[in-house]
C-alpha cells in the first residue's frame, strides 16, 4: 500500500524536524512531501535546508521561503516586525547556493492522485485555509478533488458542500476521504504549531484505501526557546513553541 507523509511549515526548527522525521521512518511511509516554510522564525535555517536537501524530499514554496530570497527588497520592510526581523536574520545565515535552491522551488506538486501547496488555491498570493471562511474561498478555485496544504500551522480538514453551503471544516481525525466532493487537508506545521498543541504535526495518507490521519510528535521545545533566545531572534518566537499558539 502506497502511504505519503506530509509535512510543513518546518520554521527552521531542526529538532522538530529530526523528530518528525525518526517518527515516519518508524511508522514507514513509501514518500514524503514538504508543503512549505522550510525557514523563517527558528535558529536552524541552514540545518533544515541540508536535512531536505539530504532526502531529497520533493518540497513547495512557501510564503517565508519566498522571503528570505528577497535581498535588498523592499517588500521585505513591510513585513511586520517579528517577521522582518526573523527574515533577515535568517537571510544572514543562509548560503548563497540555499538561497537559489529555495528561489527554484515550485509553487505545487501535481500527483495523479492529489495537488500540494503551500497556502490556498484563492488568487490572492500566500492565502490562508485556516476556517470556513477561507476553506470556502478555496474550493471556489480548487480544481483537483483532493489537495493537501499547510500555511496556517493548524491541522484541518474541510469538506466541501453544495453550492452556497459553508464547508465542514473539522480537527484532522482518522478517516475516508470521499471521492464525490472537493476535500483540502491542511497538515499543520512542524516547526511552530498553533492549535494550541506544541507538539509537531505530521499527516499520513493511503492512496489504496483513502485513509488519512494526523499524528503528533514530542520534540524538546525548550532547547529550541533557548537557542532562539541565544541567537538573538525574537523572544516571542521562542514562547509561543511551548504553549503552541
Amino acid at each position: 500500500m502506497s502511504r505519503i507523509a506530509f509535512i510543513s511549515d518546518i520554521h527552521s526548527n531542526i529538532l522538530a524536524l529530526n523528530a518528525v522525521l525518526k517518527h515516519i521512518d518508524t511508522v514507514g511511509a513509501d514518500n514524503i512531501l514538504c508543503l512549505g516554510d522550510i525557514v523563517g522564525y527558528g535558529p536552524w535555517p541552514a540545518e533544515c535546508i541540508q536535512t531536505i536537501r539530504d532526502r531529497k524530499i520533493p518540497t513547495v514554496m512557501g510564503n517565508h521561503d519566498e522571503y528570505v530570497t528577497l535581498l535588498m527588497d523592499p517588500r521585505v520592510a513591510q513585513l511586520r516586525e517579528e517577521v522582518r526581523l526573523a527574515v533577515e536574520w535568517t537571510q544572514a545565515h543562509l548560503s548563497m547556493d540555499d538561497l537559489y535552491w529555495l528561489t527554484k522551488l515550485p509553487m505545487r506538486i501535481d500527483t495523479d492522485y492529489f495537488e500540494v501547496l503551500h497556502g490556498s488555491f484563492f488568487p490572492s498570493r500566500w492565502a490562508y485555509c485556516l476556517d470556513e471562511a477561507t476553506f470556502q474561498a478555496n474550493f471556489k478555485y480548487q480544481t483537483p478533488q483532493l489537495a493537501f496544504c499547510g500555511h496556517s500551522h493548524s491541522p484541518l480538514i474541510a469538506f466541501d458542500q453544495e453550492e452556497g453551503d459553508q464547508p465542514l471544516v473539522d480537527y484532522i481525525r482518522k478517516s475516508t476521504i470521499p471521492e464525490d466532493r472537493k476535500v483540502m487537508v491542511n497538515v499543520g506545521s512542524v516547526g511552530q504549531p498553533r492549535d494550541r498543541n506544541p507538539r509537531a504535526c505530521v499527516v499520513f495518507y493511503e492512496l489504496e484505501s483513502r485513509e488519512v490521519w494526523l499524528d503528533r510528535v514530542e520534540y524538546d521545545t525548550a532547547a529550541v526557546r533557548k537557542q532562539i533566545y541565544e541567537v538573538g531572534l525574537p523572544k516571542r518566537l521562542g514562547d509561543r513553541l511551548l504553549v503552541g499558539r
